[in-house]
């Protein structure tokens, strides 16, 4: 038998290190794709295991219009149709129960003001939105009117629209030469210098 030397055996068998170098590229590249992968994983897995609303779905009659008349009770700045909160969220759930189970708005109502004030009202107790509604189309139709007779006026004293049509005041027509002006003169120099 004859003996190998290992620097004969290394001589003999191909260089393996770009492949090694090849693997862990892929490793490189594919363990950050692994670890989104496990992140979004777990991710469904907990909003699968969040609670859902305790009646989300259906319609109740009345559920809007007494949601449109609350104020959301965390910021006081958006009715409880439209915010969206923890609280808001449990407070619509208690309404749409208690509408279902048969009780009034105005009790629901009277309620949510016991509990959290008068505050809560979206529209204070015998307020009317429909008050302010009727005031402002007045207001928005004495400024239209206002404006039909400006723009109407103005247009009476242009120009244009005067006898002559011209811009020419009555009294007579005046030559072309006469009806223009240093504007125009200007205009005609620089284009002369233009065709130069």
């Amino acid at each position: 038998m004859t003996e190998r030397h290992p620097e004969a055996s290394d001589a003999r068998l191909p260089d393996r290190t770009p492949r090694a170098s090849v693997g862990a590229r892929a490793v490189r590249l594919l363990a950050p794709l692994a670890l989104l992968w496990a992140v979004g994983l777990a991710a469904s897995s907990a909003s699968a295991q969040a609670p859902a609303p305790a009646d989300s779905g259906g319609y109740v009659e009345g559920e809007k219009t007494l949601e449109g008349r609350l104020l959301a009770p965390c910021c006081w700045a958006q009715t409880l149709d439209i915010h969206e909160s923890e609280i808001s969220d449990q407070l619509r759930n208690e309404i749409r129960q208690r509408l279902k189970r048969g009780e009034s708005q105005a009790s629901i109502e009277q309620d949510m003001v016991a509990r959290y004030g008068e505050r809560i009202r979206a529209v204070p107790e015998g307020k009317s939105l429909t008050g302010m509604g009727v005031w402002l189309s007045v207001l928005f139709g004495v400024a239209g009117l206002g404006a039909a007779a400006l723009v109407v006026r103005w247009v009476r004293k242009t120009p244009a629209n005067k006898p002559g049509g011209d811009g020419v005041p009555d009294g007579g027509d005046k030559p072309a030469a006469a009806r223009r002006d240093e504007w125009d003169e200007r205009l005609d120099d620089e284009l002369r210098d233009v065709d130069d």
